[in-house]
């Protein structure tokens, strides 16, 4: 069968399986006409009461081809995302069908192949959004069973396990970010009634099964035991956002001692090689555990005290034996914001020491402000892309973003210690630069950041950097290392394109702090280069150009 005139569908009964399954197959095919005629059906078919249950039930029928049936899931997936908030669609989707499908979704998802669990996942996570879980009450006791059934008694399942744990997350995730509210603490209190202990018993089972499975020594087996505690430490993570229940600081000490357990796990069967750019599993899981000693620190400081010192010292440990490698960025991120978050708090003192402080400068800070292979690629392939990451700080997750923040988090307390460290380190760096500038421009790059991340105490987007380091000598190095790049730029003497960005960005970030006499000087040059081919170039400087327009006071001495 072929796909028929839309005007041939009849919404008061249920749709021919056959013409079903021709529609969903054509919606992959080459041939636009084709994909355009099954797309119109599709959009009909979905306004028919029993839509839902037509689709749900290709997904078990026997004789339906693969790529039929995924196309079924994701037309699903969609038709919940758009119409299952009545109120904001124009498609209805029954009451009763509503209720068949919470019924039955889950009991679904388990018998289904894992490409399709993916999409019913999400369609689980939409719906849940809306009616979890007033209008489904049964959802929770039956994630709860089911994943104890699959991680609590052998032979245990734990993709399976994953599986669920992932539907968990995917509702449960929205408590990190949510305003509080009544109904929220509602929710969460009835999730937490049946989830905490369970959720505890889980995590502890399976943190033993880890050794076992590294014991057995099958990549692939610790590979899924590794997964499932990942989502079991999110879902942990979730469920602790808002507040810290009763129950999790009761038994703290056996999720921070689990914890310091992942952070000193190790599995070269699991380790990524140099040149993947995604993370390996075992980097995966063990910046989760950061992200949630992050969370611990910045909310439940009293409670988490206590477990600072080891907690801290293997994550540094951790993060010290880390690469400059695209896969090992998520953990190194995660890992700098944590230290980050440690440096702003009271527990600052775990930073005071001369040779802490200089192995946290030199051996974590100082290699993460380089330029990566992949931000220069960017620069050059992708220029606008990289201006909106800066200009528009979207880049908050990259290694250089995260060092900067650090840099700042530990000025706040030790100036002049990490001024005196930073001030030696920026002295080589550009004697790298002046010795070969064509070779070592990276050099440079690095020490512009690095004055970039000592200097700001203070500041906003409209003006800039207000408060300043007076132990940085912000006008030398200008006069000194930044304005020779403008001015060879302007000439064609044509440095590095990144050091002429790099430039521009010091002068348009300290724009409130430079002197009048060197506006007089900039503002032509900073005109010439509007005319860079360079996109990146020409697109920082207009942006500079407009920004110091704005500076309406004369441009004040550096502030202290």
């Amino acid at each position: 069968p072929v796909c028929a005139p839309r005007a041939t569908l009849k919404r008061d009964r249920m749709a021919d399986p056959a013409q079903l399954s021709s529609c969903l197959a054509q919606t992959v095919n080459p041939d636009a006409n084709a994909r355009k005629q099954a797309e119109a059906w599709l959009e009909q078919f979905k306004k028919s009461p029993s839509a839902a249950t037509s689709v749900l039930t290709l997904l078990t029928a026997d004789g339906q081809p693969p790529h039929v049936k995924q196309a079924a899931a994701v037309f699903f997936k969609n038709m919940c995302k758009r119409h299952w908030d009545a109120e904001a669609s124009e498609v209805t989707i029954g009451e009763d069908v509503k209720q068949q499908v919470r019924d039955n979704l889950l009991s679904l998802f388990l018998v289904v192949p894992e490409s399709i669990q993916a999409q019913l996942s999400e369609a689980i996570s939409i719906i849940a959004s809306h009616d979890f879980p007033e209008r489904w009450q049964a959802l929770l006791p039956a994630l709860v069973q089911q994943t104890g059934a699959a991680l609590g008694v052998a032979p245990k399942d734990f993709k399976k396990g994953t599986a669920l744990l992932q539907i968990g997350h995917s509702i449960f995730q929205r408590y990190r970010h949510e305003f509080k509210s009544d109904e929220l603490y509602k929710e969460i209190k009835y999730v937490l009634e049946l989830f905490q202990e369970p959720l505890l018993q889980l995590f502890s089972a399976t943190l033993a099964d880890l050794a076992g499975a590294q014991a057995a020594g099958g990549a692939a087996g610790c590979k899924l035991v590794v997964d499932t505690l990942t989502k079991l430490v999110s879902v942990a993570h979730d469920l602790c956002a808002q507040d810290l229940p009763e129950y999790f600081e009761d038994h703290l000490a056996e999720w921070m001692n689990g914890f310091v357990e992942l952070l000193k796990y190790s599995n070269p069967a699991l380790a990524a090689d140099d040149d993947d750019a995604e993370p390996a599993p075992t980097s995966v899981l063990q910046a989760a555990v950061v992200e949630s000693l992050a969370l611990y620190m910045s909310k439940y400081e009293e409670e988490f005290q206590p477990f600072l010192g080891p907690c801290l010292g293997h994550a540094w440990s951790l993060l010290t034996s880390t690469s400059l490698a695209p896969h090992h960025d998520l953990l190194v991120t995660t890992s700098v914001r944590f230290l980050t978050t440690v440096a702003c708090s009271v527990h600052h003192h775990h930073f005071a020491k001369a040779e802490v402080l200089n192995e946290v400068c030199h051996k974590i800070i100082a290699p993460n402000m380089q330029l990566l292979q992949a931000d220069e690629e960017l620069f050059e392939d992708q220029p606008f892309e990289y201006v909106r990451k800066d200009i528009e700080g979207s880049d908050a997750d990259t290694r250089r973003r995260v060092a900067v923040e650090l840099v700042r988090g530990l000025c706040r307390n030790y100036e002049v210690q990490v001024t005196q460290l930073f001030s030696a380190n920026i002295s080589t760096l550009l004697e790298q630069y002046k010795q070969n500038p064509a070779a070592n421009w990276k050099a440079k790059d690095v020490a512009i950041y690095l004055v970039i991340a000592l200097t700001i105490k203070g500041g906003t987007a409209a003006r800039g950097a207000t408060q300043t380091n007076a132990l940085v000598d912000l006008h030398d190095f200008f006069s000194q290392h930044v304005l020779c790049e403008l001015q060879a730029a302007a000439t064609g003497a044509a440095p590095h394109p990144v050091l002429i960005a790099d430039a521009v960005k010091f002068v348009s970030v300290f724009r409130v702090q430079l002197s009048r006499a060197v506006y007089d000087t900039v503002f032509p040059l900073l005109l010439s280069l509007l005319a860079s081919p360079n996109p990146v170039v020409h697109t920082y400087a207009a942006s500079a150009i407009e920004r110091l327009l704005t500076v309406r006071d004369a441009p004040t001495a550096a502030a202290a």
